[in-house]
């Protein structure tokens, strides 16, 4: 009887195990491009937290350089959705590329939580945009929002932007080449931006986007026009197991477990990041900031006109 009872319990086993594997098959696997950055951090939390799971999706994850970056790959099927930035989304709309954008991804609200600052050496004696003309300044990819806010900065403090030389590298890199004085300045973003700072001899000189457009929305998830119309509900589940990730963010922005998310895919020290003061994740794109940067982007030559943003900005993302 013992003998049947434990065959029994192994058949059992055998069969919950099929069913566990029967139901991680049944996921529908959605191909992410992301920039491994604090600005992610919603979507971590939606896939740790299994919000994508019980919609039935498994997000599957590969870090880019930038939104420059990703929208080739998406274009070309690599991906179906990138986190990417409102000037790439709107250059990539003016190529004729087919973008939509489902949700929000990053906004500027406060100074206070304004973790993108420029960055110098505290000796280099640069303290506005007329003081960089004639030297550099990195950005992770040009013609990016990057470098568009860093060119309205240095505008906006006296300096001419066709008179600093942009040079292109990777947020993880930028640390070493401004200390080894490769570049005189550098835009970057947390958490980068924030280790960075943990040694003397880097000095903030600017915060480029609520210096110049407090409220700004920075960055953006798309998927192109023809997924969303072939698989609109998987891309649907998508935009809601995010938002959910988004909530769940706000409302713990200052707890040790959201340090613990970021530390895990950024690969940083938890204690490092507690000296950073965690702006909200916003709940739907801003179309009148949009606009703002469109605007800053024709003035920058960027785009020989406005764009028809109800073109490329799905409604579920507002």
């Amino acid at each position: 009887m013992r003998k049947v009872f434990l065959i029994g319990f192994a058949v059992m086993g055998l069969f919950v195990l099929a069913i566990q594997r029967a139901t991680a098959s049944d996921l529908e696997k959605v191909r992410v491009s992301i920039i491994p950055i604090n600005d992610v951090a919603p979507l971590f939390v939606a896939m740790q937290n299994g919000y994508f799971r019980e919609l039935g999706l498994e997000i599957d994850t590969t870090p880019s350089a930038g939104g420059a970056a990703g929208i080739p790959g998406l274009i070309g099927g690599s991906f179906d959705v990138v986190y990417g930035n409102v000037v790439s989304v709107l250059l990539a709309s003016q190529q004729g590329l087919d973008v939509k954008v489902i949700a929000p991804g990053t906004k500027v609200d406060q100074r206070e939580t304004d973790t993108t600052p420029i960055l110098v050496r505290s000796d280099s004696g640069i303290k506005s945009g007329k003081d960089l003309e004639g030297k550099s300044i990195s950005v992770n990819t040009r013609n990016n929002v990057i470098w568009l806010y860093a060119r309205a900065w240095i505008k906006a403090t006296g300096g001419d932007p066709d008179k600093v030389t942009f040079k292109e590298i990777p947020f993880p890199q930028v640390e070493d080449a401004l200390r080894q004085q490769r570049v005189d300045a550098s835009f970057l973003v947390a958490p980068f931006s924030v280790i960075s700072r943990q040694k003397p001899g880097l000095t903030a000189i600017a915060n480029p986007y609520s210096d110049i457009q407090p409220g700004v929305d920075v960055g953006q998830y798309i998927t192109t026009g023809k997924l969303l119309s072939t698989k609109p509900e998987t891309i649907k589940k998508f935009a809601a197991g995010l938002r959910k990730g988004a909530e769940w963010f706000n409302a713990n922005r200052t707890s040790d477990a959201i340090l613990a998310v970021i530390s895990g895919y950024t690969k940083t020290d938890a204690s490092i990041l507690k000296s950073v003061a965690l702006g909200a994740a916003p709940l739907r794109s801003d179309l009148t900031q949009v606009k703002k940067t469109m605007d800053l982007m024709i003035e920058n030559k960027l785009l020989t006109g406005p764009i028809d943003l109800a073109k490329i900005i799905d409604p579920m993302a507002l």
